[in-house]
């Protein structure tokens, strides 16, 4: 019988991607509001999403397309920390009537997942299907894959990841690889596939089947943050410009434990229940996690789920340090990478 692997995946990931892609001056997931002037306005498909036209709420609290990736971080932080506290705080947003001072950030925070969703729609639309695997040609992870879904050392494949993008599926796709989505509706492209895809954080080509708009808006208003469950959206690879009501993000700096959304909650331990199944010989590969504070516990469930006699490694050219550390007390067969081309000699035997 063979292994079981389980890949972890962070914003880190989709970086390596873009650099081997050579996308690096078009595709920008640091700083995420370095393009915004870029991002078109879905409806009239005009560029200037990033704007106090179409996000004042946003653009009053200093979001630019010219400010530095730490100072757009550190804005991204304030605004779901008041949201994490507005959901655990849980009064009504207008009790007496009146507008409360500080909705300025609740009110940003709509914007923010519905501008997320559109950046990171805009971005798949630049490049067309057929030309991404040709321009990730010899990219090490792609290689990888295409190996270990091929070989008979490994019995199945789980892929966790917590990017909003579609890259990794397009590249499945294009490949003629199988894959399963765990939970939502979609993405399976054979019987049986041995590979399994979890986005506990969303993706955009999550679909809500209700909640379509005709016109494009932002939804201003509605519940915090808006209850779904997985049975609630579908998969679609072909990404336009999207018109959903019910975004299926988990922003950057959002806290799963207090944002409990229904579908996130129920891929987490789709992800939990893959990480219980590793076992001594097994393996775990986890490449460009940042185990922020926002993030550490949701990564700890799934390291602390593994048994140690779990074959580690950890791909990141710039660690975080608590980590390593964290990794290096859990498991005995701990391994570190600072660069993916050593995975060029893996299954090569």
């Amino acid at each position: 019988m063979g292994k079981n692997l389980c890949l972890v995946l962070g914003n880190g990931f989709s970086i390596d991607l873009i650099k081997q892609a050579k996308l690096e001056k078009e595709i920008d997931v640091v700083n995420l509001f370095s393009k915004g002037a870029e991002i078109p306005w879905p409806e009239t498909g005009q560029a200037g999403y990033l704007s106090f036209k179409h996000c004042p709420n946003l653009w009053n609290l200093g979001a630019r397309p010219n400010m530095g990736k730490d100072d757009a971080m550190a804005l991204l932080e304030n605004i779901i920390t008041c949201l994490n506290v507005h959901i655990l705080n849980n009064k009504p947003r207008v009790p007496d009537g009146s507008a409360k001072p500080n909705d300025i950030y609740i009110n940003a925070y709509y914007e923010l997942t519905s501008y997320l969703r559109t950046l990171f729609s805009y971005y798949n639309s630049l490049v067309p299907d057929g030309s991404l695997t040709q321009k990730l040609d010899g990219w090490a992870w792609l290689d990888f894959l295409k190996r270990a879904n091929e070989s008979e050392i490994y019995e199945s494949i789980s892929i966790i990841t917590y990017n909003y993008d579609t890259w990794l599926e397009r590249l499945l796709i294009e490949n003629d690889i199988s894959f399963k989505l765990s939970q939502v509706e979609g993405g399976n492209n054979g019987e049986s596939p041995k590979i399994t895809l979890i986005k506990p954080h969303g993706s955009i080509s999550f679909y809500h089947k209700n909640q379509s708009l005709a016109e494009y808006e932002i939804g201003y208003g509605k519940d915090i943050p808006g209850e779904a469950t997985t049975d609630d959206f579908e998969t679609k690879y072909d990404i336009p410009l999207s018109k959903c009501l019910v975004n299926a993000l988990v922003p950057p700096a959002g806290d799963t434990e207090r944002i409990k959304q229904s579908w996130s909650g129920q891929i987490r331990t789709s992800a939990a229940g893959c990480a219980k199944k590793l076992k001594s010989g097994d393996e775990l590969m986890i490449c460009g996690i940042s185990y922020w504070h926002v993030d550490r516990s949701e990564i700890d469930e799934l390291i602390t789920c593994c048994s140690p006699e779990v074959n580690t490694f950890m791909f990141n050219p710039y660690p975080n340090v608590a980590m390593d550390a964290v990794l290096t007390s859990l498991f005995k067969n701990y391994v570190y990478h600072d660069d993916s081309s050593v995975l060029n000699k893996r299954l090569m035997l």
